[in-house]
């Protein structure tokens, strides 16, 4: 009787790990073809029009939740992801999300991008100041350099804050392999190339 009850619990163990496994797997895949979908997209309709920062503070108000914004590259670490609007969980599935209330590149202020630590912003362990920065959107290609890094409580918003300059800020979970909801949060500070 022991061994048929304990039996039972090892099969139903099995298949919860591999419905949890087959859930993982389709959700990584989905989102990888969605960005190659989005990126395809982004390209066929893709102009390179010089824009004024009114126009583009104009267009981050027009923008919806999943929109998508534009593309971001880091080269030197291997990052290539599409930046949709928003952060809503559907939306950080699908790529990166550009925080909502903050300005779009081209526009004076703080750019912020966030993205999953164990999804697309993973290689992000691997940033280093002086790192290039390449933020494509319909308006055109923005560089930035990345400057500093630093660790923050999630409560934190001061990294979003704007100045009264133009940045961009790049924002993740950490540590980068923890496992759970992770307790702080990785930023990175990037200027444009001048």
């Amino acid at each position: 009787m022991k061994s048929t009850v304990v039996n039972h619990i090892q099969r139903l163990c099995v298949w919860v790990g591999m419905a949890l496994f087959a859930y993982t797997g389709g959700t990584a895949a989905y989102a990888e073809m969605y960005q190659r979908y989005q990126a395809r997209q982004f390209e066929r309709k893709m102009t390179v029009p010089k824009v004024t920062a009114a126009v583009a503070v104009a267009e981050a108000a027009e923008l919806h939740e999943g929109d998508t914004v534009g593309k971001l590259e880091i080269p030197r670490i291997g990052i290539s992801v599409m930046v949709l609007q928003g952060m809503e969980p559907d939306t950080l599935k699908l790529g990166a999300g550009h925080v909502p209330g903050t300005p779009l590149p081209g526009a004076d202020g703080n750019v912020a991008i966030a993205a999953h630590r164990d999804t697309f912003f993973r290689k992000l362990e691997g940033i280093l100041s002086g790192d290039r920065v390449q933020f494509t959107t319909q308006r055109g290609t923005f560089e930035y350099i990345v400057g500093s890094t630093e660790i923050v409580d999630p409560e934190d918003t001061q990294p979003m804050e704007s100045r009264d300059q133009r940045e961009l800020t790049l924002i993740t979970c950490y540590p980068f392999f923890f496992v759970g909801a992770a307790p702080r949060r990785f930023i990175v500070h990037a200027e444009p190339r001048k």
